[in-house]
């Protein structure tokens, strides 16, 4: 199987935004540039592992899971999910994990 970088660097992308962390965070940590870390996140530079292993720690995520959004085969196995769903719900203050909770229980019962 083929990885498609793009949906790689797609993938990190949203999850540094959604764990709100810049890129100029990325860039220093990594002593880089900013530009660097763009054009990773934007396929304009092929990413290493340095930068790929950097990114799935510091975003609690595995590098087969970033990996994973590039790989020709799309289906996500049920570990990947679970990975997704918890990562989501890290997110969340307690008021909306018991919404969630509520929500999830009446798709399970139907």
């Amino acid at each position: 199987m083929e990885i498609n970088y793009k949906l790689v660097g797609q993938r990190m992308q949203q999850l540094r935004k959604a764990n709100n962390i810049t890129q100029e965070q990325i860039a220093d940590s990594l002593n880089t540039t900013v530009a660097f870390i763009s054009n990773i996140e934007n396929n304009r530079t092929k990413m290493n592992l340095r930068v790929l292993t950097y990114y799935a720690s510091v975003l609690n995520v595995s590098v087969d899971y970033l990996l994973h959004a590039g790989m020709a085969d799309s289906d996500h196995s049920s570990d990947e999910l679970d990975t997704e769903i918890l990562h989501l719900l890290r997110q969340c203050d307690s008021k909306t994990k018991e919404k969630i909770i509520r929500c999830l229980r009446i798709i399970i019962e139907k």
